[in-house]
């Protein structure tokens, strides 16, 4: 319920949210991205595009967390800590490595997400999807998250040229289940 107030959400809709609602989340602070501000061209009718924080971490292989965050259990992983100031990196083809995005999260109970590749990451060969903590799946934040998001980035067919500010994937907040039913369908 709480979350309905702050977001001032109608409690009988079920479905996204579209760009007044993101608005609304960032200025309530249920998306924020402190030190950092979240630039109003970020937000999109009904997403909003995620950005690559300040380093990457070039890892072993993916994983999910589990019971853990993401930060607990990368460090069993890191092979290389990299900048993404000024310039930024290359990374290299058939890699995985992992950045921290700028955006973390404090969903109400009843607030969701889902998240996935921009379209420009799909033209690139860029195999992206978004980890939460304590989480069995990949690009689902679950209903009443509050913590980081991280990106898992895997150059297929080049390597590329990443920077802080750079952003590869989407993220899309949901009230209730909006899901069809196979028999609905």
């Amino acid at each position: 319920r709480m979350g309905m107030v702050v977001l001032n959400l109608p409690a009988d809709r079920h479905g996204v949210l579209p760009n007044q609602h993101l608005q609304a989340a960032v200025g309530a602070g249920v998306i924020a991205a402190d030190p950092f501000t979240i630039p109003r061209e970020n937000i999109q009718p009904a997403s909003l595009d995620l950005r690559l924080g300040e380093v990457a971490y070039r890892i072993r292989c993916s994983f999910l967390p589990g019971r853990q965050t993401v930060e607990e259990k990368v460090k069993d992983f890191i092979i290389d800590k990299l900048d993404l100031h000024r310039e930024g990196v290359v990374l290299e083809t058939n890699r995985p490595y992992l950045i921290p995005l700028k955006e973390r999260l404090s969903l109400p109970p009843n607030v969701r997400g889902k998240t996935n590749p921009k379209s420009s990451t799909g033209r690139l060969d860029v195999f992206t999807r978004v980890i939460s903590d304590e989480s069995y799946r990949f690009d689902e934040v679950a209903f009443g998250y509050s913590g980081r998001l991280y990106l898992e980035v895997v150059p297929l067919s080049f390597a590329i040229r990443v920077r802080e500010d750079l952003t590869l994937n989407q993220l899309r907040l949901s009230v209730g289940h909006p899901e069809l039913s196979d028999a609905d369908v």
